[in-house]
């Protein structure tokens, strides 16, 4: 039996907040831009990688895996990077898979349209699908936990699912006012819906609009992104949701990364690149690309960006932007 708890509306607006007082940046701020407006560190890793666009990824000890596949119903397929090659492994999956997340290194859950999901542990790998035609939009995976989030868009109804373990998922919610689109440690958003999760009960959040992505730094540090025709930017403090200041960012935006202590970048269409540094919204003088990123992931001293012609229903392809000291360009090979 689900709970349901709507808290008091309280969004409103203000400015982003910066790193925690006392946090250090890390090497992925290395040569960010002295107010000019320059990036010499900003490249395209790859353009018109694979046979579908990329929409995520997810960092296994030294290799990046992303995951994406083809809009127009064909086979997803996944992009290994290790900092020095790039290769692609095609029909990963029957299905495009939209999101990739592990407990741990050597483990990993990807998920993707029509209930697929593909489990890897220990390199061996299985089919471990939920019984829905719902597209699984978003998977967070710990040692106890593993949530997968979905839906049906068209139809702007959502899905909540938990792994009990041996290929058996159980239906959380089914039926939710809005499609859900990725789910954050107990966080879970999608269209005019956010929800906390608390052991099997739903706690809701007010309506913050069409939220696509959620990640935090800490509990009462969360940060989600989205809009339809502009950016639109939400900031959870451990109390409320407010809106942040989001001039100059323009585009409806699709990822967020960030964590303890880190800057907050985000991901949108039409090459959009930035992060906030906690002053302002800092990004490349110019797109280093028209195509639209899904994601944006942290490695090393690298961030990444995930995409391409994401708007077409067929015949993708895949771009990965990349963000570190210098720029730097691969082309990608078949995985051995």
């Amino acid at each position: 039996m689900l709970r349901w708890m709507l808290l008091l509306p309280l969004i409103g607006c203000g400015e982003g907040p910066g790193p925690k007082d006392g946090g250090s940046d890390t090497d992925i701020h290395l040569g960010d831009d002295t107010g000019s407006g320059s990036y010499e560190g900003w490249s395209v890793l790859a353009d018109h990688v694979g046979t579908g666009v990329l929409l995520s990824a997810w960092s296994d000890g030294d290799e990046v895996l992303m995951v994406g596949g083809d809009m127009g119903g064909g086979p997803g397929v996944m992009v290994r990077y290790d900092g020095d090659t790039l290769c692609t492994e095609a029909d990963v999956a029957d299905r495009a898979l939209w999101w990739i997340h592990g407990p741990k290194a050597g483990e990993w859950y990807a998920v993707g349209e029509a209930g697929r999901v593909v489990h890897e542990a220990n390199g061996v790998r299985e089919r471990i699908d939920i019984p829905t035609e719902a597209s699984l939009f978003g998977v967070w995976a710990t040692d106890t936990q593993v949530i997968a989030v979905g839906g049906f868009p068209s139809d702007n109804i959502g899905e909540i699912w938990l792994y009990q373990g041996e290929g058996n998922w159980l239906p959380l919610a089914l039926d939710l006012p809005g499609a859900v689109f990725k789910v954050w440690e107990n966080w879970v958003v999608g269209v005019d819906i956010v929800y906390e999760i608390d052991g099997t009960d739903l706690i809701e959040h007010p309506s913050m609009g069409r939220m696509l992505t959620i990640r935090g730094r800490a509990a009462d540090d969360v940060w989600a992104v989205g809009g339809l025709t502009s950016s639109l930017i939400m900031h959870w403090d451990g109390t409320s949701w407010s809106e942040q200041d989001s001039t100059g960012v323009g585009q409806p935006l699709n990822g967020v990364w960030t964590a303890a202590d880190e800057h907050v970048w985000i991901a949108g269409n039409f090459g959009t690149t930035m992060h906030w540094d906690g002053h302002a919204w800092r990004q490349p003088s110019l797109p280093v690309t028209t195509e639209h990123f899904h994601a944006v992931w942290a490695h090393g001293d690298e961030m990444l960006w995930m995409g391409g012609n994401l708007f077409s229903p067929g015949g993708n392809y895949g771009t990965i932007g990349r963000y570190s000291l210098e720029p730097k360009t691969l082309e990608p090979v078949p995985c051995d």
